[in-house]
């Protein structure tokens, strides 16, 4: 009877090498795909909560979704406009440094999926932490959500509807938040 001349260490090992070829091929693609984004930078307008108007075009922030403008919400027993403070939040903002914006990914709407920063602050984790936008993916701005919410900050400090679901509820069209897509993703978690 012959033995396999393969020791079972070599089939870990091939194993191994071929998780490192696909996170290797991912990350280049990643970075290509970085490579063809638009990039924008001067002078922006706050549209709402997570649309900026740049040269005519439209640019949804990536990764949160703002109260609409006609949304309102509650703290202390009254409502108070959250929709249209989410717009005057990122009005804000957008006033306070040079802003730059990039993405290559688009919604159902044709509008450029952007993430914009302000030096080393982007703009969508500042409207989250600020307490004026909810993240729409689990990992990203996760952190600045909970900070918000132990803060009380803006929508936290009472009670809201999610905008999706107030969207749905109020028949509004729907403006389902897009998902970047796997490469879009990768580059965001590192930084690209």
């Amino acid at each position: 009877m012959r033995k396999s001349s393969r020791k079972p260490f070599h089939f870990l090992k091939d194993g191994i090498i071929a998780a490192l070829i696909l996170v290797m091929g991912t990350l280049i693609a990643a970075k290509l795909d970085g490579m063809n984004q638009e990039r924008f930078a001067g002078r922006f307008s706050a549209v709402d909560g997570d649309t900026l108007a740049y040269d005519g075009k439209r640019l949804r922030l990536i990764g949160i979704d703002a109260p609409e403008m006609s949304q309102n919400c509650m703290s202390n027993g009254a409502e108070w406009p959250c929709g249209a403070r989410a717009k005057d939040y990122l009005k804000m903002l957008l006033q306070t440094g040079a802003v730059e914006c990039s993405g290559n990914d688009r919604d159902r709407y044709k509008r450029l999926l952007v993430r914009c920063s302000i030096g080393d602050k982007d703009i969508a984790g500042e409207m989250v932490s600020g307490g004026f936008a909810v993240t729409t993916e689990y990992f990203l701005f996760s952190s600045e959500q909970a900070l918000a919410q132990a803060r009380r900050a803006g929508i936290w400090a009472g009670t809201f509807e999610n905008p999706r679901d107030w969207r749905r509820e109020h028949k509004a069209a729907d403006m389902d938040v897009p998902l970047a897509g796997v490469i879009s993703l990768v580059r965001h978690v590192l930084g690209w």
